[in-house]
């Protein structure tokens, strides 16, 4: 049966909320805020993948999922911008 994810030692345990705090910060920073959904996304996903033992983090899970949001509407906005001109 899996851990709890709060159970994880050292410095594993900060990947879920710097995830989730990584996207919700990308929500706000007008310059390079892809590149911070990048980063929400990379550390949500080596949380849950490099602990197989315990349980998915929702910290984790919610960053990548604020992230991937982030990048979608950017892309949907660069490809709104592109079919305007």
């Amino acid at each position: 049966m899996p851990r709890p994810a709060r159970d994880r030692p050292g410095k594993a345990a900060w990947l879920g909320p710097l995830a989730l705090g990584l996207g919700l910060l990308c929500w706000l920073a007008p310059v390079g805020s892809e590149l911070v959904a990048s980063a929400a996304i990379t550390s949500g996903a080596v949380s849950i993948v490099t602990r197989r033992g315990y349980r998915i983090d929702w910290a984790a899970a919610a960053g990548i999922f604020a992230g991937t949001l982030h990048l979608y509407v950017a892309v949907m906005l660069f490809a709104i911008t592109i079919g305007e001109s």
